[in-house]
């Protein structure tokens, strides 16, 4: 009784077989061919052998498909040419990829339903490792830093502000995968962003130095003045005389270290100090040259009243700044031990 449906769903399952083996023969036997409509970059490959598609390739495209790439981090841009890495076209590569986009599917799609619109494949492009790897390491020499502390200098009369900056390193794996990605990759963007992890936070701010550093002197030796800031702004300048040649006002960073009002004069053990050489001369004293007040800030050098009012705006000290007394008054109120003092 039941051995009609035996047979029927054997002869059904033969069936199915033959139509099987029959599509994988179909498909095993086709000539080994691109699609059509399958282009490599600009170049239309629809339809030819693999040796017509090199070949065309190779004309058409050479290595114009080959560009130059870009790795930036903040200011700072370096540039990888093809040469450098030795970049070409892969042509094996590129028709390669075109067969591996005609057999996309299954065999019974590819005989039942064959494709003729299979898009566009990305010219492959051929280069040497190793050379990637050597420029990242350069970059990476470039950009790689130590964190900055905020500070403050001073530079052509004027006062230099230097910002903090965090230390940072490059992250070379993930720039080496996006070089490597860009330079073989024709249609990739032509500029990768450098990635760096940062690896120390500043001190000091800049914002911290207005703080750090309420009250800055900045004596120029140039143009004769003593530059007075407050919270890093320009706030007075003053006329000055300067130390004369043989004695000049030694250059550098310092700061106040002492401060007196009516100074006593050490006269130094110089020739110059003639017969009072090592002496000390009180305030009020007519030999004393120190008038008002004094600020020291290096190896016996500072800040000083004078009365030789026509000296100012001249070489004429032994390498103390001299102001007129009003002027050292009003200064001496507003300054504190510890300020810095640039002298140039």
């Amino acid at each position: 009784m039941n051995r009609p449906i035996v047979i029927g769903a054997g002869a059904f399952a033969a069936a199915v077989l033959v139509f099987v083996v029959a599509i994988l023969i179909i498909d095993g036997s086709r000539e080994e061919k691109i699609d059509d409509g399958v282009r490599i970059g600009t170049v239309d490959v629809g339809g030819m052998t693999p040796d017509k598609a090199r070949a065309l390739v190779r004309r058409e495209l050479g290595d114009s498909v080959v560009k130059r790439v870009r790795a930036a981090h903040e200011k700072q841009v370096f540039v990888l040419r093809p040469t450098i890495v030795r970049a070409r076209l892969d042509v094996d590569a590129s028709v390669g990829a075109a067969l591996e986009r005609s057999n996309e599917g299954n065999p019974f799609s590819r005989v039942l339903a064959p494709s003729d619109a299979r898009g566009t494949v990305t010219p492959r492009v051929a280069f040497s490792r190793k050379a990637v790897d050597d420029f990242a390491a350069r970059v990476a020499k470039r950009v790689n830093r130590d964190a900055r502390d905020a500070d403050i200098g001073w530079r052509d009369g004027k006062l230099d502000r230097t910002r903090a900056r965090p230390g940072v390193e490059v992250q070379r794996p993930r720039f080496l995968s996006s070089l490597a990605s860009a330079v073989s990759n024709p249609a990739a963007k032509r500029t990768v962003k450098v990635p760096v992890k940062v690896t120390e936070r500043p001190d000091r701010t800049f914002e911290d130095l207005a703080k750090r550093y309420p009250t800055v002197i900045a004596i120029d030796r140039d143009s004769k003045q003593l530059r007075l800031y407050k919270h890093l702004q320009l706030e007075h300048r003053y006329p000055i005389a300067v130390g004369q040649g043989g004695d000049e006002t030694t250059p550098g960073r310092y700061s106040i270290v002492e401060k007196t009002v009516n100074p006593a004069w050490h006269a130094p053990e110089s020739d110059w100090a003639g017969e009072l050489a090592g002496q000390t001369i009180p305030p009020g004293d007519p030999r004393n040259p120190l008038e008002a007040r004094w600020m020291g800030f290096h190896d016996g050098q500072g800040i000083h009243g004078t009365a030789d009012i026509a000296s100012l705006g001249s070489a004429a000290s032994h390498g103390c700044i001299r102001m007129s007394v009003p002027d050292v008054t009003q200064l001496y109120a507003r300054v504190e031990k510890g300020t810095p003092v640039f002298v140039q």
